[in-house]
């Protein structure tokens, strides 16, 4: 279902509350999450909702979808520092779980409710989230320009589960702008390990993408023009998830 707002904020506002609602009917509620931009005011909503609308998030627990890794000299790969302003792991400190956790003093978000995708055992990731129920919404965002949803490129297939990718330079550059301490593309790492297309479309009991802003506009012309899965634009992943929304804002749309 396309569901339209006049701006980001609106529409933030609107998908906050619709989670914060579910999170409150759920004993226990699994929530995919994206780092980056694309959903940080979502993510400052639900903190604040569930704050004014006293409902507990101890019993939320998110599932990243990706992180830098490093390719070492022996061929082997290993996570970026969590120290790195990069890092989605760190992110989801810094940023996720502060956020959520809006005036809370009890019955927070923990850290230990926040999972990753590991590089000694990727295929772990999937079991993980299967022994864990399944992801009752995951939220996802449209790289810019090569549509890579998490780490996922033209290159991924459409059932490949979590795994480690070479990162597109298209994708490697839009990630300047997620994380502008980054002073050229030199510095963004070249590899990720991620969920994969079909970790998504098995695994999500409902699905979400969120294209905002005047950068989200070629994205969003190829999302709503296609209306299918097409590999060369990973995103579009979201037709083929069981229930799924397109939350879209007036400037990714080009309307005034």
């Amino acid at each position: 279902m396309l569901k339209k707002f006049k701006e980001n904020k609106q529409l933030s506002k609107e998908l906050a509350k619709f989670i914060v609602k579910k999170i409150n009917k759920k004993k226990n509620f699994n929530i995919g999450c994206p780092g980056g931009r694309s959903l940080k005011k979502t993510y400052k909503y639900i903190g604040y909702y569930s704050y004014k609308m006293n409902i507990d998030l101890n019993n939320v627990k998110i599932f990243m979808m990706d992180e830098y890794v490093i390719k070492t000299k022996n061929n082997r790969y290993k996570l970026c520092n969590q120290k790195d302003h990069f890092s989605c792991v760190r992110y989801s400190y810094k940023v996720i779980q502060k956020l959520f956790n809006y005036k809370k003093t009890k019955n927070k978000l923990i850290k230990e409710n926040i999972f990753f995708p590991k590089v000694e055992n990727v295929k772990n990731y999937d079991n993980l989230i299967k022994k864990m129920g399944g992801i009752d919404i995951f939220l996802l965002a449209s790289g810019s320009t090569d549509g890579h949803v998490a780490f996922n490129n033209f290159k991924s297939k459409k059932n490949s589960i979590t795994h480690i990718t070479k990162l597109s330079k298209e994708t490697r550059t839009d990630n300047l702008k997620t994380f502008p301490k980054f002073k050229s593309l030199k510095e963004v790492p070249k590899y990720g390990v991620t969920v994969g297309l079909g970790t998504i479309r098995k695994l999500s009991k409902k699905a979400i993408l969120v294209l905002s802003g005047k950068e989200k506009r070629d994205a969003t012309k190829i999302i709503l023009r296609k209306k299918y899965f097409n590999k060369n634009w990973p995103s579009t992943i979201i037709y083929e998830c069981k229930k799924n929304d397109i939350y879209i804002d007036m400037n990714a749309l080009n309307i005034k």
